[in-house]
């Protein structure tokens, strides 16, 4: 296996991480009191958010690469915190679903 077939690919993935890892280490400086764990979740989930998001950023808008630089990073920042909030509202909606469905299509009891 020759390196130097690999070496162009790792370095462009982590160049298309490094706003996102800098967004979410920025984030972790303005909490304190973090365990290591809550850390490295924050890393983690902050960004492949960001990084996901930032891609489909791009090819819904056909931004270039410095502004989605620039939005991964805002959302790395936001990410992690803004995930359970965000989990919670997809959870209750779904949840709602079946009721809803229920009023609109079944026929009322009297």
């Amino acid at each position: 296996m020759d390196l130097r077939t690999f070496l162009p690919s790792i370095a462009d993935a982590i160049g298309s991480l490094t706003p996102s890892l800098i967004g979410s280490a920025v984030a972790q400086a303005w909490k304190p009191g973090l365990s290591w764990r809550q850390r490295f979740v924050q890393w983690i989930v902050g960004s492949t958010v960001s990084f996901y998001a930032t891609r489909a950023i791009i090819e819904l808008t056909g931004w270039n690469d410095f502004v989605a630089q620039s939005i991964a990073f805002g959302i790395a920042l936001l990410a992690f915190d803004a995930t359970p909030r965000l989990a919670k509202a997809a959870t209750d909606a779904l949840a709602s679903v079946p009721g809803r469905l229920a009023d609109r299509f079944l026929p009322k009891k009297d």
